[in-house]
């Protein structure tokens, strides 16, 4: 069993088919490219607690390693500066 398996069982039956939903928009939107990564971190963005760590997992599973490459980096500069 993966990773991802153990974290899906630890959701409610509700998460999950909403976890489900989430699948089917990010396989959807990252058909568009960079602007269709950037869309489904907006998507995850509104997600809280394990259903948004479970949706970042989701989505690093569909990705290629360029994608992930470019996720990482949409990532890092989308954080907020330090002062």
């Amino acid at each position: 069993m993966n990773g991802m398996n153990f974290k899906h069982q630890r959701l409610s039956e509700s998460q999950q088919e909403k976890m489900s939903a989430l699948s089917d928009a990010l396989s959807s939107v990252l058909h568009y490219g960079e602007d269709g990564l950037l869309i489904a971190i907006q998507i995850l963005n509104n997600e809280k607690g394990q259903m948004r760590l479970s949706a970042y997992d989701l989505l690093w599973e569909k990705l290629d390693d360029r994608g992930k490459k470019k996720l990482i980096q949409l990532l890092l500069n989308a954080q907020p500066e330090k002062n």
